[in-house]
This record gives C-alpha cells, sequence and structure tokens, in this order.
C-alpha cells in the first residue's frame, strides 16, 4: 500500500476515536471522503504514476475508501446504540402535569354582551344586528330626532363622506353617519317584520365622546317589543326579569321621567344596586341604585314612519351601555382599561 494512503488510514482511525456525535461522525466523513476531503484528493495523484503502478494504486485506493466507510458505518451503530440505552435510562415522572401552552379568553366586554344576549333570549327575545354606517333617516329622522335636535350636531356626531364608502357614488346618499345608537337596528327591524316584534339590538356605537366613563367607540343593547296591548308594565315587568336572571338576585326597579324624542313617555331606569342590596355603596353613590339606561313607550310617529298602524300596536323600547354593566360587574375604575389591549389587565378576566 501506497506510505500516503497508509499515513490516512492511521490519522482516520486516530480521529475516529474520538468522535462521540453523528454531526462529528458527519464532519470526519466529509474532511476524508468529501469532495475536497484528503482521501478523495489522492486519487488524483494516480495521474503523476507511472503507468505500471497506476493499477496497484488505484486498487489501493479502493481499499482504503471501503476500510474508512466501513469503519464510518459501524461508528455510527455504535453512537446510535448509545443514545438509545441513554434515552431508556432516562427517568421521566408520569405523574408530572404536562406544560400547557398560555390560552387566552374573551374580553370583559364580549363576556357581558353574550351574557346579556343569553338572558335576553332565554326571555324570549330575537338578537337583531345592523350595519356601523347609517343613513340619517334610520339614525335620526325616523325616530323623531329632528334636524335641529342637538345630537345631530358635529360635536356628538361622526358624519361620514359618501364617497369614502366603497360601492356609493358621492349623490347616492345625502348624509351618512357612524351609528350614534343601536336605534337604527329597531327602525330596520320595525320596516322589515309584522308585528309581534321582539328583539334586542347589541352592537357598536360612536359618538365624539371622551371620559372616564365615555368613550369615542362604546356599546349598546336595545330592547323592543311592539303588539297589541303593550303597556309600560310589560317594560317593568320584562326588567325585572332580566334583572334577576342576569345579576342572580331579585333587584329593585325605578324610573325616572326623562325625554327621549322616540319614546313617549320617557323615563330612565335604575337598578337597586347589586353590590350593597340597596344599602348605599360607592358605586351608587350611596343612593341604592344605579342608573343603567333610558326607556318609554314607542312614539307612534316612530311606528307609523316604519309602517305599523300606532291605533292598533303600542309597544316599548329600552336601551343601556354594555361597558357600564361591564365596569359595574368587575368594579373597573376606568372605561379606557377595556380599550388599551393591556394583558395584565385582561389577564383578570378569565373565561
Amino acid at each position: 500500500m501506497s506510505p500516503l494512503l497508509a499515513a490516512q488510514i492511521q490519522q482516520f482511525h486516530a480521529a475516529l476515536a474520538s468522535v462521540t456525535s453523528e454531526e462529528a461522525l458527519y464532519e470526519l466523513q466529509v474532511a476524508y471522503l468529501g469532495k475536497k476531503g484528503s482521501v478523495t484528493a489522492l486519487k488524483g495523484e494516480m495521474g503523476k504514476l507511472p503507468p505500471a503502478e497506476r493499477k496497484d494504486f488505484g486498487a489501493a485506493w479502493n481499499r482504503t475508501r471501503d476500510e474508512i466507510e466501513a469503519a464510518l458505518e459501524r461508528h455510527r451503530d455504535v453512537l446510535k446504540a448509545r443514545a438509545r440505552d441513554l434515552d431508556l435510562a432516562r427517568v421521566v415522572d408520569l405523574s408530572m402535569p404536562p406544560l400547557r401552552p398560555p390560552v387566552g379568553s374573551l374580553h370583559p366586554l364580549t363576556q357581558t354582551r353574550r351574557r346579556l344576549s343569553e338572558t335576553f333570549i332565554r326571555l324570549g327575545f330575537d338578537v337583531a344586528v345592523g350595519p356601523h354606517v347609517e343613513g340619517e333617516q334610520f339614525n335620526f329622522d325616523d325616530l323623531n330626532i329632528g334636524k335641529d335636535h342637538p345630537a345631530r350636531d358635529m360635536a356628538d356626531t361622526f358624519f361620514v363622506e359618501p364617497a369614502a364608502i366603497r360601492g356609493l357614488a358621492p349623490g347616492d346618499v345625502q348624509e351618512l353617519v357612524l351609528r350614534t345608537h343601536t336605534s337604527p337596528v329597531q327602525i330596520r327591524t320595525m320596516r322589515t317584520r309584522k308585528p309581534p316584534i321582539r328583539i334586542i339590538a347589541p352592537g357598536t356605537t360612536f359618538r365624539r365622546d371622551d371620559d372616564a366613563t365615555h368613550s369615542p367607540m362604546f356599546h349598546q343593547i336595545e330592547g323592543l317589543y311592539i303588539d297589541e296591548g303593550v303597556s309600560l308594565a310589560d317594560l317593568k315587568a320584562t326588567l325585572m326579569a332580566f334583572t334577576e336572571d342576569f345579576f342572580g338576585q331579585r333587584l329593585a326597579v325605578r324610573f325616572r321621567p326623562s325625554f327621549f324624542p322616540f319614546v313617549e313617555p320617557g323615563a330612565e331606569f335604575d337598578l337597586g344596586c347589586p353590590f350593597c342590596s340597596g344599602r348605599g355603596c360607592n358605586l351608587c353613590k350611596h343612593t341604592g341604585y344605579i342608573e343603567i339606561g333610558g326607556c318609554g313607550m314607542v312614539h307612534p310617529g316612530v311606528l307609523e314612519h316604519c309602517g305599523i298602524d300606532s291605533e292598533r300596536y303600542t309597544g316599548w323600547a329600552f336601551g343601556f351601555g354594555i361597558d357600564r354593566m361591564t365596569m359595574m360587574l368587575h368594579q373597573i375604575p376606568h372605561l379606557r382599561l377595556m380599550f388599551e389591549g393591556d394583558t395584565r389587565f385582561l389577564e383578570q378576566f378569565p373565561c
């Protein structure tokens, strides 16, 4: 055998003895048998030998390659067997609970909205929805909110350029707004369904307002019941049934006269504080009651705008803020916390 090939065999076996991983074994294989390996490079030396010696050198080179490949394969089997033995010897405590990836939860506003919807569904109401961008007719005109009403002022309402709405030409509509309440859903329902109508309309609304208890984007839920012989007594009974189901206890319901263009008579309705049972606390400002929202008998003009005979049918409507209800349930001090997306805050409301 050529002294050069014999030296390569000796160096290879010395290096192989210190290989302890398959990665190192592969690197050793490349170093000797790769395209630029030291043994591969010796094959090019055959062209420099006399013709009579080339045959013997070629045969010796083949034996050297075969010996290195066989040694590599044997060592690979040894390494695999060693790794298998280590794995079998590893002690595993099967009683340990597995590591679980972090799991998110529903936003507290979403939790409250779903809980409110489920409560009214159990009371026989359907859930109705509508678009966020409304025409002034549905958002104001059909609700008896006149052209000179303060609610239509730019200080309260977000007006939308018609051209900004995909598919609408500037002349298609006169005025578009981001809906200021979910009452347009009531108008759409009364225009497309015949009494009896019994719906709730939860959804997102928008106004130019921003403080500790108000946000430019907020959430409302409104209820509507239209049928023959409907009275305020039905409204009070519904609200009492709702509070008992939602809060798990019977709460007092109080009506205070108020004005809303779309109801007559109108009232603010308050609930007996569920946290102090009416005794007085910071949340109810020591009055025993918490203001929830507005309500009243649907104005006959609203019924007539929607094609419903106000001589035959009567109805009531109510509305309150889901955001405020969420703050009450979880004693959240500032509305803005629910819109900042801070995971430290959201993690406090698992579901």
